[in-house]
């Protein structure tokens, strides 16, 4: 046994603003998670580990077909640029068609934000988002 621990933060953890924000994509996914095809429907996430030294943010590609992490990137600031990096790390390493590619995500603002939405229309990306969900009620 590693006697590992997990310690849940009390506070709710802040995330600065990152980005001129944009009116949020349509939910395209649809709770359409089996997917048979790998490199067509991928999701991600950015979540926040506490250390001895402070924050650090992850953020993590998902394939939903294979369920495996494609791509991931770790940083001490939760900005969109850390979100591109996870899906730069990911597009390298497995090159997906990115024409026939959709990336799912929450309306995080490192998703949300200007230079996420322009990294989409570069890389020829269709954007999906969930729909934000305030005190039980989906917008």
């Amino acid at each position: 046994m590693a006697n590992i621990k997990v310690i849940k933060p009390k506070k709710h953890h802040y995330y600065p603003n990152t980005g001129k924000l944009h009116k949020g994509a349509d939910n395209l996914l649809n709770r359409e998670f089996n997917q048979i095809n790998s490199n067509t429907h991928w999701v991600g996430d950015i979540t926040y580990i506490k250390i001895y030294q402070g924050w650090s943010y992850l953020a993590c590609v998902l394939d939903l077909a294979s369920r495996q992490v494609v791509g991931w990137a770790l940083s001490k600031q939760p900005n969109s640029r850390l979100a591109q990096d996870a899906m730069d790390n990911a597009i390298n390493r497995y090159q997906p068609n990115t024409d026939n590619l959709m990336f799912h995500s929450d309306q995080g603002t490192q998703y949300y934000s200007k230079a996420f939405i322009d990294y989409y229309s570069q890389n020829n990306i269709t954007q999906s988002m969930i729909k934000k969900v305030i005190a039980g009620t989906t917008l």
